[in-house]
């Protein structure tokens, strides 16, 4: 079992403060999601080629990978909060210049921006979580975390077109930077109240390079960033080429495979939510991840299959969605308890930011190949069940070394 430094945890949780640092990783997640749906419209207006195009979608995706879990441990040195409201600042700045561009190479410039902000509020938004919850409830404020992503991503799945069509791309652009700094503000309100009322955090203990060292020595940020990682090569590939599939191979409208598609996404949520209920019931964070894994590849056996009818495989696809959200439930709450002190926990997040962002990175387009070498749809199952069987690996792993169960000391925030 891990060492882990203990903090005093409020003992009423802070609700109010807790709904603030979801809803900044909801419009954070709202910026990464809003690019692909727009993306039509943009290019009637502006000449971007499909490589530059790509690669707007893609770029969060890239700079996740690449500053992930340096973007965490700035949350340990520089304050959680901070770093946030820097985050969201970024965010708006990157907005407002896509809004603005006249060409594809600075929307993508401006793509880069916010992908930057993003990740800041993605590490930095948990650790405030923590901090505002009841040791008792803070399994379930860290689950409820955990559907920021694809609560965001559904949101803009529904609106992006719609305010597309009404407005135009470029005043949603414009509309959301603005609505980013109304978050900044409120957020900063947030924490001049906090500072009145309550003690300051403690100092940092570690220097920048020795929190990484720290975090990359722990076998438990490891296995959950892993654990993430898979996930999102499997749901991500799933979300990023359904629509296709609905429309190129089952016939069906644009505006339908919208809607379905968002449903999908959707599900996901109350998948984040259960990991929370489980792990205060008692439940092993182990288990949450085996049953995840061990479900998502049962449910990707029979997606893409010739045999089964379109309502079958809509049901399966709800099913792989519900039990995927299980994972992303139980890693990124267990952050606190993997953590080698209390002064890692914004590096564990940024690990397993950098793990997702891996995995959403590399697995579209190795199922793209899937389907294009191998033969069809139905092959693109040994992907997803590759993923499936590594998330089955790390929960055996996990239950092996007793890591990141409930009753664990937690650590603490900045």
């Amino acid at each position: 079992m891990l060492k882990t430094n203990l903090m005093q945890h409020p003992s009423k949780t802070r609700w109010s403060a807790v709904t603030l640092a979801l809803l900044a990783g909801v419009i954070a997640a709202a910026h990464y999601g809003k690019a692909p749906s727009a993306l039509p419209e943009i290019r009637s207006q502006i000449p971007i080629g499909l490589i530059v195009g790509g690669w707007i979608m893609s770029v969060f995706s890239l700079t996740g990978m690449a500053f992930g879990i340096a973007a965490g441990t700035f949350a340990d040195r520089l304050g959680a909060r901070r770093l946030a409201m820097i985050g969201l600042a970024t965010l708006s700045l990157g907005s407002l210049t896509g809004g603005l561009a006249n060409s594809g190479e600075m929307l993508l410039l401006s793509r880069v921006i916010e992908g930057v902000g993003f990740i800041a509020v993605a590490v930095a938004a948990p650790v405030l979580i923590v901090r505002a919850s009841s040791r008792h409830d803070l399994q379930l404020s860290l689950g409820i975390w955990s559907t920021y992503m694809p609560a965001g991503m559904a949101l803009s799945m529904v609106f992006t077109p719609i305010l597309v069509a009404t407005t135009g791309w470029r005043l949603l652009w414009v509309g959301i930077s603005l609505f980013t700094l109304l978050w900044l503000l409120l957020l900063w309100r947030e924490g001049h109240h906090e500072r009145r009322t309550q003690q300051p955090p403690a100092p940092p203990e570690h220097s920048l390079l020795e929190n990484i060292r720290l975090t990359l020595r722990a076998p438990g940020p490891w296995l959950l960033s892993l654990s993430f990682g898979l996930y999102t090569l499997q749901w991500i590939s799933l979300m990023a080429w359904l629509p296709s599939f609905m429309v190129e191979e089952r016939g069906l409208s644009l505006q339908t495979t919208g809607l379905l598609t968002a449903l999908v996404v959707a599900v996901n949520i109350p998948g984040n939510l259960t990991v929370g209920w489980l792990l205060r019931l008692g439940f092993r964070r182990w288990s949450t991840l085996l049953i995840s894994g061990a479900g998502m590849g049962l449910a990707a056996l029979g997606i893409f299959h010739e045999g089964f009818s379109d309502s079958t495989r809509l049901l399966l696809c709800l099913l792989f969605s519900y039990l995927g959200g299980m994972t992303p439930g139980a890693a990124l709450s267990g952050a606190p308890a993997v953590a080698p002190t209390r002064g890692q926990i914004g590096t564990v997040n940024g690990m397993m930011v950098q793990g997702s962002h891996l995995g959403q990175l590399l697995g579209p387009p190795a199922l793209a190949a899937l389907a294009t070498y191998a033969g069809g749809w139905q092959e693109t199952r040994w992907l997803m069940l590759a993923g499936a069987a590594g998330i089955v690996l790390m929960a055996l792993l996990f239950r092996r070394l007793q890591l990141a169960e409930p009753g664990t000391p937690v650590a603490g925030t900045e």
